[in-house]
């Protein structure tokens, strides 16, 4: 593919109703900033073919139907639960071929036997610099949750708020009644971005099982990002980018009263070139150099 030029005046970017892409935003705005038509596309629309290019964040994209001359395919997980690589095979064997690929890490490409040879780039979760402008909120709350429901993640909160920590639960509904803890559910990137600088510090709960234990942690650089000192459990990947950033996070299992909250030294880093505009930057200049894009 490198020695073809490939003339694309538009890019689609496909999106659904069901997840949260922040990057795909970040990507439009690339696209368009470097001279391209790009929109957003919500998955099975038929005007998708009317784009030369198409991003698509796999999911399920069976090679039999049609898509744009140009692919690109982005694997940002793998799958999880019992069968998890079942459903990685048939991802594998059946997602359409792309013409280049993004990866979270090298982990996922081998995981679903990519080689080396064809054409991809790395790309790890980052985080949307603009909500930094909201500047000093009033600090209402102790400790923010952000993030998905997941199991042991309510048992986290509970315990929290029973040393008398206020907390705020940003991402999903729960009938819990509780005096400390306050449910906002599902809001916007901005809303939420508020909400955690309502707060003094950030929790992060993600069970030390495969795959979540090796995949980057959003809401983990999305703390960092804003300055809150993160208290998380302890796993493989939240371990690495403690250790690799000089960072100092509370670990979950010894905080015993809210004074060992209150009172531990956190060390916030610096995650700056994780910022999402950068991160496209570098990933464009990749993907240009592969495929020498004309428009």
């Amino acid at each position: 593919m490198s020695s073809q030029r490939l003339i694309v005046d538009s890019v689609a970017i496909e999106v659904t109703s069901n997840a949260f892409l922040p990057e795909a935003y970040v990507y439009r705005d690339m696209f368009i900033a470097k001279g391209f038509a790009c929109d957003l596309v919500q998955k099975g629309s038929k005007i998708m073919n009317d784009y030369d290019a198409v991003v698509l964040f796999h999911g399920f994209h069976p090679f039999w139907k049609k898509y744009p001359q140009l692919i690109i395919g982005e694997y940002h997980s793998l799958s999880v639960g019992r069968f998890g690589w079942i459903k990685d095979i048939l991802k594998r064997v059946f997602n359409v071929r792309a013409s280049y690929y993004i990866f979270l890490n090298d982990f996922t490409r081998k995981r679903l036997f990519f080689s080396n040879k064809i054409p991809f780039s790395l790309r790890g979760m980052g985080y949307d610099s603009s909500n930094n402008d909201l500047g000093c909120q009033h600090k209402e709350f102790d400790v923010v949750y952000c993030g998905s429901f997941r199991s042991g993640v309510i048992e986290r909160v509970m315990y929290l708020a029973d040393l008398g920590l206020r907390i705020a639960v940003v991402g999903f509904e729960n009938q819990l009644n509780h005096q400390n803890v306050y449910f906002f559910g599902k809001v916007s990137s901005q809303e939420a971005a508020r909400i955690m600088l309502k707060s003094k510090w950030g929790l992060n709960y993600t069970p030390d099982g495969f795959p979540l234990n090796i995949q980057d942690s959003t809401k983990v650089i999305e703390y960092c990002a804003l300055g809150l000192g993160v208290i998380t459990n302890r796993y493989k990947w939240v371990d690495r980018f403690e250790k690799d950033r000089c960072a100092r996070f509370l670990d979950l299992d010894q905080v015993f009263s809210a004074d060992d909250v209150k009172n531990f030294e956190f060390t916030v880093p610096d995650v700056s070139e994780l910022e999402w505009s950068r991160n496209a930057e570098v990933l464009f200049d990749e993907l240009n150099a592969q495929l020498a894009l004309v428009n």
